[in-house]
């Protein structure tokens, strides 16, 4: 699965307060991502050109970003990953019929008289499956590989609606597989924002004045709210809450296994929140395994 902030951070609510985050996420097949130069050969099919290029410009946009990634070139430079596959496109439709009405006689602007009727319709679908490839020249081993799909569908009438364009749809999901392609074979920085706990049940008077007061700060002075958390989880250890607002935090100053640790007390504290502790578990093994990344390939 490929693991990115916009997928794993919950979106929040506008008065919601918020920690501002920023990091480098591994690629999902990381041993692909350590590849010096990929080449896209042909992918068979009748979608596999579409497909194809529009992978080739993910892979070849890399080269605006800051972070590490393997370099595309042509297929006859013998590079060091090679990506194939198949790519096929299935469409469906099947046609239907719905009631109508509409007002056959009227008086003094009423209608007196309505008559039912029957239209046209058509449902249709269209489907794409790709089953790619990357094959390492040196060993022919396949470092990545594994299907993507995408479904979409669509109805109209003949009196409403609007047909279901098959090329568009095509193209639309050519690109959205081409990203993920990107994210799976490259590392890439994200920011994002998470959203902090709030709840203050369970804090003496005081401490939980200072977690009011913590959580205020999130909006002006960041390392501060932080710094806060961390004094209140010391006068009132295992609040689960604090604890995992200790967790964002460290998330945010790039201590990934703090913020595993801190993550993994909120699971147990903050049952909750159980749901955003996973997630930021799963952001956290990213990020980590992403900074790992980016030092190895600086080094190679």
């Amino acid at each position: 699965m490929v693991v990115t902030a916009g997928l794993i951070a919950a979106a929040s609510p506008v008065a919601a307060e918020t920690l501002h985050v920023e990091g480098i996420f591994a690629a999902t097949a990381r041993e692909a991502s350590f590849l010096p130069t990929i080449g896209v050969d042909m992918i068979a099919g009748p979608l596999g050109e579409k497909l194809g290029d529009a992978i080739e410009r993910q892979l070849a946009a890399l080269d605006r970003t800051d972070t590490p990634h393997a370099r595309l070139v042509p297929p006859s430079l013998r590079p060091d990953g090679m990506l194939t596959g198949q790519a096929d496109i299935a469409v469906e439709s099947s046609d239907y019929s719905e009631a109508r009405e509409r007002c056959a006689e009227k008086k003094d602007g009423k209608c007196v008289r309505r008559i039912s009727y029957r239209v046209r319709c058509t449902r249709r679908s269209v489907s794409l499956r790709a089953d790619l490839q990357l094959v390492r020249r040196r060993d022919g081993r396949t470092v990545y590989a594994g299907p993507k799909t995408r479904t979409d569908s669509g109805w109209w009438c003949e009196d409403t609606g609007t047909p279901l364009d098959i090329a568009l749809t095509a193209d639309v999901m050519a690109e959205s597989v081409a990203r993920e392609v990107r994210l799976d074979l490259a590392p890439h920085r994200e920011r994002y924002t998470v959203r902090i706990q709030e709840d203050r049940k369970g804090l003496p008077g005081e401490v939980a004045d200072r977690f009011k007061q913590a959580v205020r700060l999130t909006k002006t002075d960041q390392a501060a709210a932080c710094r806060a958390f961390t004094e209140i989880d010391r006068l009132s250890p295992d609040h689960g809450p604090t604890v995992f607002n200790r967790a964002l935090c460290a998330e945010a100053e790039g201590r990934y296994a703090l913020a595993g640790d801190l993550y993994a007390r909120a699971r147990i504290f903050a049952p909750n929140a159980g749901d955003e502790v996973s997630k930021g578990l799963g952001r956290v093994r990213s990020l980590a395994a992403g900074e790992e990344d980016v030092r190895r390939m600086a080094a190679l």
